[in-house]
């Protein structure tokens, strides 16, 4: 394990791994997120084929999106909202790059769409897929959601999401309402599991590699039955 900088840890591998640029919840750190359960399974059945590079969102208290001033009853209007995030972000890609994929979890999963609505080239040209467990838009940043909805559905890159029916921070509508910003997104339903990412007892966990690992998508929605154990996050908006 190698820190680079203040932000973002590594995973060393061989170097000609295909890397996944990795976004943890809001509230996590690099660290915490590599070693949840969820994370470090998908990690370790991967560690051959790909190297995992986990970013740390660079607002206090490591988030990718300051809260909302006055509360989930208030809006930001700003489109430079995340700017600090994408500006990180941007340096990672270009020092740490080229990646194979982007994964966001929760907060981090809202952030892969945010930062897919910024890249100025086609978001294929910088990631070849995204793949977002409990994911959501941050709808109380309007300013944000307006970019993003004139980027949709971003240059058609093939997306995975994952969610949980049991998931009481994250409901499935506010999924498929993220989904719905792509181009036949991927869909994968747990009936047991909760906030987080599937364990590799988890009968969809092996739906994300098996997407990573395909040449191309296609539109599928699977649900089975699991269990996960949960990891604590924000979902600051």
């Amino acid at each position: 394990i190698m820190l680079i900088g203040p932000f973002f840890l590594i995973l060393s591998s061989a170097d000609a791994l295909p890397k996944i640029l990795c976004l943890h919840g809001g509230g996590e750190s690099a660290l915490s997120f590599q070693n949840s359960n969820g994370m470090a399974a998908l990690a370790s059945t991967l560690s051959s084929s790909y190297e995992f590079v986990y970013a740390s969102g660079p607002e206090s208290g490591n988030l990718w999106l300051r809260d909302v001033p006055g509360g989930k009853s208030s809006t930001t209007t700003d489109a430079n909202w995340a700017s600090a995030s994408v500006t990180y972000l941007n340096s990672v890609v270009q020092t740490q790059g080229p990646f194979h994929a982007i994964l966001g979890y929760s907060q981090g999963a809202a952030m892969v769409s945010v930062y897919l609505s910024q890249l100025i080239q086609p978001a294929t040209n910088t990631f070849a897929k995204a793949l977002l467990f409990c994911g959501y838009l941050p709808s109380l940043h309007t300013g944000v959601m307006a970019t993003i909805n004139a980027a949709s559905p971003f240059g058609n890159i093939p997306a995975y999401f994952f969610q949980a029916t049991n998931d009481a921070v994250i409901s499935n509508s506010m999924t498929a309402d993220a989904a719905a910003k792509y181009t036949s997104p991927v869909v994968v339903t747990s009936t047991t599991a909760g906030h987080a990412l599937p364990t590799s007892s988890d009968p969809t966990f092996n739906d994300a590699i098996t997407f990573l690992q395909s040449t191309s998508s296609t539109t599928s929605t699977s649900s089975s039955a699991s269990t996960s154990s949960t990891t604590s996050s924000s979902t600051s908006s």
